[in-house]
């Protein structure tokens, strides 16, 4: 029975979407209308069969989809899933309302909120270098 991790996961509803957000690794997650109706259905009491039947979509597909949970992270207990078939024959028999989980990585705070230019990159003028921090690119078009 597949139950979502809650402890470090930030979820936020958007447009009949999910955004899931893990602390610890920096990662989103984007998920369209049926994986987020899924999604919506994992509490850990549901089966796949029920969550199939309950969001109208066929039990391979909300395998599938229960399985690309699990690869990212975002369940608490990923034992015992079904075994899934591959995203061709899922595509194959469903058309075009397959869930779709769309994963990101985000920096953490500190390269997010970091100015300098990486080793390698144009440096704009007056910009500083991560490789050597503090000094300042005064050519313009000077490489890191």
């Amino acid at each position: 029975m597949p139950e979502p991790r809650r402890r470090g996961v930030v979820s936020q509803q958007v447009d009949g979407e999910t955004l899931l957000y893990v602390e610890d690794t920096h990662q989103a997650s984007a998920l369209n209308g049926p994986a987020s109706r899924i999604w919506a259905l994992c509490d850990g009491k549901r089966s796949v069969e029920t969550i199939a039947a309950e969001s109208e979509l066929l039990p391979d597909v909300v395998a599938k989809a229960i399985k690309e949970f699990a690869d990212a992270g975002l369940l608490e207990n990923a034992s015992d899933l079904p075994a899934t078939l591959s995203r061709r024959r899922v595509v194959a028999g469903v058309g075009l309302a397959l869930p779709i989980i769309l994963m990101v990585m985000a920096p953490g705070a500190k390269a997010a909120a970091s100015t300098c230019t990486p080793p390698g990159q144009t440096c704009p003028p007056g910009g500083t270098c991560c490789t050597n921090p503090g000094v300042q690119c005064t050519n313009i078009g000077e490489k890191c």
